[in-house]
């Protein structure tokens, strides 16, 4: 449940995260047909056990706490989009300018009663990788949660079976 101490969060400014995927060799057409519907397949499995994410944190002026609300028509938007920029350069350790990173994580929809908790961006650099950027409303996700799901989806992907740990 959330606290008065999650309020500051409610319509702060969302945290942003982007995990880089390396492909060598990775075509248009193997990214399309194969890691995209298998990355959409996960995403909506690894969602039935994280179902609060596809809901929106509402608040209202004369009830003082937030809720979370989950319709069984929610969902959580995913974004996929195409890059030309450098790979090694923006996935890379150096110093960047946060700019070439925004534009690998998605708005987080928000009204004046209501937010998201969580969308989805996953960025194709053709013959280089791809990249997946979230973009979470922390007052519904902590940091743990993030890892916990984001580490989840992978193993769903990869393995195609649910972790043990969920």
């Amino acid at each position: 449940p959330l606290t008065f101490f999650d309020l500051v969060w409610l319509t702060d400014i969302p945290t942003n995260r982007v995990n880089f995927y390396k492909l060598t060799e990775s075509s248009s057409d193997s990214f399309y047909s194969v890691i995209l519907p298998k990355l959409e397949q996960s995403l909506s499995l690894v969602l039935t056990h994280f179902p609060p994410l596809s809901g929106q944190v509402k608040w209202e002026p004369q009830d003082p706490k937030p809720h979370i609300i989950v319709f069984p028509q929610d969902a959580v938007s995913l974004t996929v989009a195409e890059s030309d920029a450098d790979f090694s350069h923006v996935s890379g350790k150096g110093i960047r300018h946060q700019t070439e990173l925004h534009a690998l994580v998605p708005e987080l929809p928000a009204s004046s009663d209501s937010a998201s908790i969580l969308t989805l961006q996953i960025t194709f650099f053709p013959k280089q990788g791809f990249c997946i950027g979230a973009t979470i409303n922390h007052s519904a996700m902590d940091g743990k949660t993030v890892v916990k799901f984001l580490k989840s989806w992978a193993h769903i992907c990869k393995y195609g079976t649910t972790p043990q740990d969920i």
